[in-house]
């Protein structure tokens, strides 16, 4: 292959530079200027635990915020904002500026049922999850095992409560839920033409048929996607490509196998800088069975370019499935309008959207515990397992390298068995795991007031969405929110749960700042001697008692220790410290 160069000597393929000299004509020699240019870089900051005004308020001046993506804000390249203990404490996520711009124009609302198809790292996942802020369901995907450890954990550290991680490809959920979602996100392997400034690597793994592989898993993805969203509701494609074959191109084919489907025109801002999609950029192969307006509406895509806006390349369309479009529920869907008295998923998503606005048993966000709750609340029962379901989501991680968290110590197999003991003695391994939960609360959490359900797999205990219905055979790498670990004498806590939680949900907190020589020291898994004056309760007074202590950096919470009086046991797992 040959390669060319930008003044900075940055080298790129002679194919690319000549496609794109082909398709920007005079704005060529912009463009490419941009690759003499530092990267863009930013950070989004975490709206389950607080906004801009809040982290600027108490920690000072941020940065200038990114005009298309709440909460999101630029950094200077020489930043180092994954160092800081704020990132740690699940304050922020760093993401590219560009890479936001998809799941703000989702419209995501609290309620929604939503699915991120090819969701690793996380960081949309997160996104979308503080747009639902605590209040229905997120379903977050990838088909490759390895990249799901990392979706799993940035999901934790964001407090991000009711969200199920899934290791599955897009055919088998959209056999398993059919059109159950009301917001579908694909943010689609691509051939990263965008990504060239930020990573080097991503010129070097460019390949001269890289574009027309990576258009056939995009027309193979977005066909499953689409039997996955609910009439009316919306599915946002996106990729960080400039390749017309990949963006219009996909969406192009798209629209002409689904009928059902139509653009919904992005209309952003002018200060924005974004640019629309071009339909004239393919070719007449390429928009086969699509003529008159509906080419043309391609052009309501909208393309992120680096020499117009703060942000490296990017494409995103809109497309919203006509109400009464029709739309099979998939078995799990059936089962959920079943069991809990809903409308199918085949009913107008308008409707269950507005019903879904309080729906039973939803997991309540940290900003919702803050506010008064009239709804009457009891302990979450256990979900009723179904048969096979936790042994094969156990086979199923071991065959593919997806192994769940281990556990602390104790009995194996709890609710792993639970099916094989029905009948004789049913659901008593559940219950006693609940029983053990419910203390641990009692002493620990007296006030915590968790909505959902329970599920168990072996001995660790995840709390889910009510309306999550039950997920058969499917992969999970995390079924829920990971409470922790019903041992044999007691429950412990788990990392994601304290990620989740209030530093006043808490009968015993050590609150540190970040400046202070004891954050540091736990953080990196070291045991503290603190005063015991530090070690206090709920209202910030002195608390005498022992335990499971919440340890909390400038007001939010970093993990688990054990007070004996004198010395604080460090629990934060080895994966979590900072290093």
């Amino acid at each position: 292959m040959m390669w060319g160069a930008t003044n900075d000597g940055m080298r790129l393929p002679d194919k690319f530079e000549s496609s794109m000299r082909a398709l920007l004509g005079e704005e060529a020699d912009a463009f490419f200027a941009t690759y003499a240019m530092p990267r863009t870089t930013g950070l989004r900051l975490n709206g389950l635990k607080l906004g801009r005004a809040e982290y600027e308020a108490r920690f000072g001046a941020a940065g200038l915020p990114i005009p298309w993506a709440d909460g999101g804000l630029y950094t200077d390249e020489d930043d180092r904002p994954g160092k800081h203990l704020h990132y740690y404490l699940g304050l922020y996520y760093i993401q590219e500026p560009s890479a936001m711009l998809p799941a703000e124009l989702l419209d995501v609302r609290p309620g929604h049922r939503v699915l991120d198809l090819c969701a690793a790292p996380g960081g949309k996942s997160t996104q979308l999850a503080s747009k639902l802020q605590g209040r229905g369901l997120l379903v977050a995907n990838d088909n490759a095992a390895e990249r799901t450890k990392a979706l799993a954990k940035n999901v934790e550290r964001a407090c991000a409560a009711g969200v199920v991680v899934t290791n599955e490809e897009p055919s088998r959920l959209a056999d398993a839920f059919g059109a159950f979602f009301d917001r579908v996100l694909v943010d689609a392997p691509c051939s990263g033409e965008g990504m060239f400034r930020k990573d080097e690597d991503m010129i070097r793994e460019w390949e001269r048929h890289s574009v027309e592989r990576c258009s056939g898993m995009q027309r193979d993805i977005l066909r499953e996607a689409a039997r996955l969203v609910a009439p009316g509701g919306k599915l946002l494609y996106s990729t960080c490509t400039f390749s017309p074959l990949e963006n219009e191109g996909s969406i192009a084919r798209f629209l002409a196998e689904h009928p059902e489907f139509d653009v919904e025109r992005i209309d952003a801002p002018a200060e924005w800088g974004l640019g629309p999609g071009r339909p004239d950029w393919l070719a007449g192969d390429e928009t086969a069975g699509l003529a008159g307006e509906r080419l043309a509406s391609l052009a309501g895509a909208a393309r992120v370019w680096p020499h117009r806006s703060r942000g490296e390349g990017h494409f995103a369309a809109l497309l919203v499935r006509r109400e009464g479009a029709g739309g099979t529920p998939g078995p799990r869907a059936s089962e959920l309008a079943a069991s809990s008295g809903t409308q199918a998923a085949g009913t107008p998503a308008a409707e269950r959207a507005a019903a879904a606005m309080t729906p039973p048993g939803a997991v309540r966000s940290l900003a919702e515990r803050d506010g008064s709750d009239d709804e009457p609340w009891s302990f979450p029962a256990m979900a009723e397992p179904e048969a096979g379901a936790a042994t094969a989501a156990s086979a199923a991680g071991a065959k593919r390298g997806a192994r769940p968290e281990p556990s602390p110590r104790g009995r194996r197999g709890a609710a792993d068995s639970g099916s094989r003991a029905r009948g004789k003695n049913a659901a008593s391994p559940e219950a006693d795991m609940r029983d053990k939960l419910l203390a641990f609360v009692r002493d620990h959490l007296p006030d915590w007031k968790p909505r959902g359900k329970l599920y168990a797999r072996g001995e660790q205990l995840y709390l889910q969405p009510e309306e999550l219905p039950a997920l058969g055979r499917l992969r999970l790498v995390r079924p829920g929110w990971l409470l922790g670990s019903a041992t044999k004498h007691r429950f412990e806590p788990s990392q994601a749960l304290a990620m989740g939680l209030k530093m006043t949900d808490a009968a015993r907190t050590l609150r540190l700042a970040a400046g202070e020589a004891d954050a540091s020291r736990y953080m990196k898994g070291e045991t503290l001697q603190p005063d015991p004056g530090r070690i206090v309760g709920r209202d910030g007074s002195p608390e005498s008692g022992r335990g499971w202590t919440l340890v909390c950096i400038d007001g939010f919470p970093a993990g688990w220790g054990r007070w004996d009086g004198h010395l604080l046991k460090n629990e934060l797992l080895p994966g979590w410290r900072w290093l």
